[in-house]
């Protein structure tokens, strides 16, 4: 971690997504529990498959730019996870890549961009609002706090966590909902009741970066 400049180096996005493999390969029955309820049961294998392929990706990767770890992180999702959700998380890194290219370091305020770019472009491209019980109910309120962290001068570490906690309380506010979207809404009251697994997911992959980013001072 670049402490001296309150940034993230391409060294430190590596470690964010190794962080992410490891924690969604330890969460991998829960996501295949939450699937169950909820569509057809492979979503925990298939996140952890593309993470896995990330992982060996990434550590190869030699002085990457943030924008390079972000694009690796988009190939895995669109070749490995498939289905709409891996072209849903691929869109999700890509996007976010594009928003921090030729950029060596990110700070909070590029670091919010990117994650509202991301956001944008799965909202746009799963056509989901905020209530329909998918990956966007995470993924918004993530975005909306990075900026806020952003706005407010917070560092990037403490953008880290505020991003996470925003993810998390979106991921759990699907508990509630009935799906309308999607492959769940086949399903929906069956799935009331039960976390959506991509909102899920997101949350995972926000506190795992979060968690990377722990020795750094958060006030």
């Amino acid at each position: 971690m670049n402490t001296k400049l309150d940034t993230l180096n391409g060294a430190d996005w590596q470690r964010m997504f190794i962080n992410a493999a490891t924690s969604v390969a330890a969460h991998v029955d829960e996501l295949t529990a939450l699937d169950n309820a909820t569509g057809d049961g492979d979503h925990g294998v298939n996140v952890t498959r593309a993470f896995e392929h990330l992982r060996l990706q990434v550590e190869e990767l030699e002085n990457p730019t943030p924008s390079a770890v972000l694009t690796t992180a988009a190939e895995s999702f669109s070749n490995e996870m498939g289905g709409a959700a891996g072209a849903l998380f691929g869109s999700f890194f890509q996007a976010a890549a594009r928003s921090v290219s030729g950029l060596d370091e990110v700070n909070a305020t590029r670091f919010a961009d990117a994650i509202e770019s991301g956001a944008d472009n799965v909202t746009m491209r799963g056509k989901a609002n905020i209530g329909d019980k998918t990956m966007v109910d995470a993924l918004i309120p993530a975005a909306k706090a990075s900026r806020v962290a952003a706005s407010d001068g917070r560092s990037t570490a403490r953008a880290l966590r505020m991003t996470a906690q925003a993810a998390r309380q979106g991921a759990e506010a699907t508990t509630a909902m009935a799906a309308s979207i999607g492959r769940a809404r086949f399903s929906a009251e069956k799935a009331r009741g039960v976390q959506d697994p991509g909102a899920t997911t997101v949350a995972l992959i926000f506190e795992a970066w979060a968690d990377a980013c722990a020795e750094r001072d958060e006030t």
